[in-house]
């Protein structure tokens, strides 16, 4: 398989929901059996996946991917969401949603080339705010509309759970201290980007919550990560923010996994801060006020307007 073709299967799958269980595309009329016929990948013209690792009741930023029967991102799409509980006898219609579509130029940082920036093609996924009011069985109808023409809506079902591993909206910040420049001789051996950020690699977490600043956390591998947008989301992000924000904030890079090992392809151990933030996936983003808590999370592709927004809101910037 090509690297842009396992790019894009990747980007449709790199946190491949755990608890998806069935994907449908028409089915009958009645609201009872409009969930029920399962489908699979290449069946229908355009076939959708949840992103998130894991959804949980509350509110969630879901993120949706669209590939078409040739395993090619759908990108040019508008998409509209209809939420339903699937717990009773039949379906119940709770909320809609339009998705936004958010772009990505796909790269990896390539070190077999001396740090050199490989693209890995296009892609994107439709991303929209729903609230869950219980957990179990629920369902989305999303409707896709391309050059004007409306597509049969398409159906799939998912789990949603009490709570997810990693920290929630309002939660303290796990306090962890990861390796930072002056712990190591070198900065590439906690940093695979290329150029690498020793900025973003000054101080633990522990440390900076007791500044009592804003922090944006990024847990991304720009030089591994398997959807090859961890470099992405640190260029167009975490960058942008940096120099705009460095003064009222503060920015912290944090390799996922231990690069060692990676480097000589003897697994994927996860750093202590991974655990500790009980991350399953990559990459992930983090927003924490000046009192420690939790007040905004983004897994996978994310527009740097969405953390901006959070971060201006914590400090108090209209």
């Amino acid at each position: 398989m090509s690297r842009h073709r396992l790019a894009l299967r990747l980007l449709a799958a790199f946190t491949g929901l755990a608890v998806l269980l069935a994907a449908a595309c028409g089915g009958g009329s009645e609201p009872g059996d409009r969930f029920s016929r399962a489908v699979t990948l290449g069946e229908g013209d355009i076939f959708p996946a949840i992103a998130n690792h894991t959804l949980e009741t509350g509110e969630n930023r879901l993120s949706l991917t669209l590939i078409d029967r040739n395993d090619e991102p759908v990108l040019d799409a508008g998409v509209h969401l209809a939420f339903f509980d699937l717990n009773g006898a039949d379906p119940v219609l709770k909320s809609e949603a339009d998705a936004r579509f958010i772009p990505v130029e796909l790269s990896f940082v390539d070190e077999q080339s001396g740090g050199e920036k490989r693209s890995a093609g296009s892609g994107g996924v439709y991303v929209a705010t729903v609230s869950f009011d219980r957990t179990g069985r629920w369902g989305v109808e999303v409707t896709v509309t391309r050059d004007g023409d409306r597509l049969e809506p398409l159906p799939f079902q998912f789990d949603v759970l009490e709570e997810t591993p990693e920290p929630d909206i309002g939660d303290p910040a796990p306090p962890s201290r990861q390796l930072t420049a002056k712990d190591v001789d070198d900065i590439s051996e906690i940093d695979s980007s290329f150029p690498p950020r020793p900025q973003m690699h000054d101080i633990a977490i522990a440390d900076a919550l007791k500044k009592r600043k804003p922090l944006v956390i990024a847990f991304a591998t720009p030089a591994f990560c398997e959807s090859r947008t961890c470099g992405p989301v640190m260029d167009a992000v975490m960058d942008p923010l940096y120099e705009k924000y460095k003064q009222e904030a503060l920015f912290i890079h944090i390799e996922p996994y231990e690069l060692k090992e990676l480097r000589e392809g003897t697994g994927q151990l996860p750093v202590a801060a991974t655990d500790e933030w009980g991350l399953q996936t990559e990459p992930w983003l983090f927003v924490v006020d000046a009192q420690g808590k939790i007040a905004g999370k983004f897994e996978g592709v994310t527009a740097a307007d969405e953390v901006e927004a959070v971060l201006r809101r914590v400090m108090g910037s209209p």
